[in-house]
Formats: structure tokens, C-alpha cells, sequence
């Protein structure tokens, strides 16, 4: 059973979804008639549905504006287009859909992008958690403890298989920040975050990798790396200070990322 959002601008489509989607259990949790809807919405579910389906051609913004916009909250929200553009549904792929059914559409066809998209998920929640977890213990077999040579493997091995596809521009600090934590959680770690002015105030409750593997510091610098790499998309000059540390003994561990205006 999958947890859904629809978007779309027909009152008859999003009652044909109902109708599809309780067939197979599926439970809606979400709906919106427009772009400008949907992200406003969204924003405010405490937790975010497994997949939207988005319909393309919506007045006040369109599918793919939204689409942008909600990756900006969580750059793994799951997406598929239904539209009847061919052209629209190949753009949208590029810029960061997961997949796209075209209208009219087949019972089957919805439930296969459904389930389909929930494999995927799983499958990239893992990738990127045993990409990170197979690059450290690359590294500490082979003490190649250089920063700039981690910190490069761990954007290309893992950072980019977590940031959609078409995000190519600077990030704002907020974003920045919230896809930062996001990446961390999504591997099982408890990071939260705290903007002060010019200053990010970083911390993390749940060492997963000290509980399961044990203390190694070469997780301690990894960190350190993705955050640095992270910050780096932000296009500001910074300077990051660590303020505590789980495998140091500490009850959380915390970093201080200040970027200079």
C-alpha cells in the first residue's frame, strides 16, 4: 500500500484516481487543483506521501514549477507525471520526475508506475546508505585519509545520486540545510538544524554507524566532508567548527557552519 498526493486541475480525474487507487488499497492523503495548491499543501503534511501524481497543464503554476518547488522541501519526494504532452512528460523527466503516464491512461499502467516507484525508492535509500557505508570502509582499508579526495568521491559515489537531477543552481541556505539533513536521515542518522543568522547550527542525536559498526573516525571526517560539499553549493565562502561528537562521548554531535555575506 502506498500513501499518495494528486494534483490535478480536473475534479473528475482526481475522483477517477480515488476510485483506481482503492482498488489496490492505496490511501490518498493529499489533493490539490493547482501548482501554487499543491505546494502549500504539501508544506504542511507532517508526513510526506510516497508518491504525487501531477498532472502537467494547471492554472497559477504548472506541473513542473511545482514540482521544482516541492523539490526544493525534500529532493527525494517521489513524482510521476500524468499528462497527455509527450514532450511536457519527457521535460519534466529531466528535470527530476521519476517516471510518466500519458493520458488517457490504463488501470494497469497506474499501478505498475506505482509500484515501480516505491521499488525504486527503497532501492535509492540503499544505494545511497551502502555508497557512503562502502567508500569509508574503502578508505579506511587503504588510509587514504585525504579530505579533498574524499570529500570528491563522496559528491560524485554518493551527494549526486541524492540531489534531483536538475539541480544545477546555488542553493539557498535553507535549502541547502534542509536537503543536508535530509541526507543524513535518510541513512538513519537524527539531524536537525537551527539557522542564526549568517549561521547554520547543526545537530545529530543518532550515530547509526557507531551502534552498528562501531567508533570509527573516518565516519567523523566523512561527515565533515559532506557537509563542507554541501555548503559548497550554497556559491558562499564559509567556515565549519565541530562542537561535539557521539563516538567522542558527547550526547550529540554538532557542527557550526558560518557563511560569510
Amino acid at each position: 500500500m502506498a500513501t499518495l498526493m494528486l494534483v490535478d486541475d480536473e475534479a473528475s480525474i482526481i475522483e477517477v484516481y480515488r476510485n483506481i487507487l482503492d482498488i489496490k488499497n492505496h490511501e490518498v492523503v493529499a489533493e490539490a487543483s493547482d501548482g501554487d495548491e499543491a505546494l502549500l499543501i504539501y508544506c504542511t503534511l507532517e508526513t510526506k506521501p510516497d508518491v504525487i501524481l501531477m498532472d502537467h497543464r494547471m492554472p497559477r503554476s504548472n506541473g513542473i514549477t511545482a514540482m521544482k518547488n516541492i523539490q526544493l522541501i525534500n529532493p527525494l519526494q517521489c513524482i510521476i507525471f500524468v499528462t497527455a504532452d509527450f514532450e511536457a512528460a519527457k521535460y519534466a523527466m529531466g528535470q527530476g520526475a521519476h517516471s510518466f503516464i500519458m493520458k488517457p491512461f490504463r488501470m494497469d499502467a497506474l499501478f505498475n508506475a506505482i509500484e515501480v516507484a516505491l521499488a525504486d525508492q527503497i532501492v535509492k535509500k540503499n544505494q545511497i546508505r551502502e555508497a557512503f557505508l562502502g567508500l569509508v570502509a574503502r578508505l579506511n582499508r587503504e588510509s587514504a585519509h585525504n579530505v579533498q579526495e574524499l570529500s570528491d568521491k563522496l559528491e560524485k559515489e554518493v551527494i549526486d545520486k541524492f540531489l534531483p537531477s536538475a539541480s544545477k543552481d546555488a542553493l539557498t541556505v535553507e535549502t541547502m540545510t534542509n536537503w543536508l539533513c535530509k541526507f543524513f536521515n535518510r541513512m538513519g542518522l537524527e539531524f536537525s538544524y537551527e539557522i542564526s543568522g549568517n549561521s547554520v547550527l547543526l545537530r545529530n542525536t543518532h550515530c547509526v554507524w557507531m551502534e552498528s559498526l562501531g567508533p570509527n573516525p573516518t565516519f567523523c571526517l566523512a561527515t565533515r566532508c559532506v557537509i563542507s560539499r554541501f555548503a559548497m553549493k550554497t556559491g558562499l565562502e564559509f567556515n565549519m567548527d565541530s562542537t561535539g561528537s557521539i563516538m567522542g562521548g558527547d550526547a550529540a554531535c554538532g557542527f557550526e557552519v558560518h557563511f560569510t555575506a
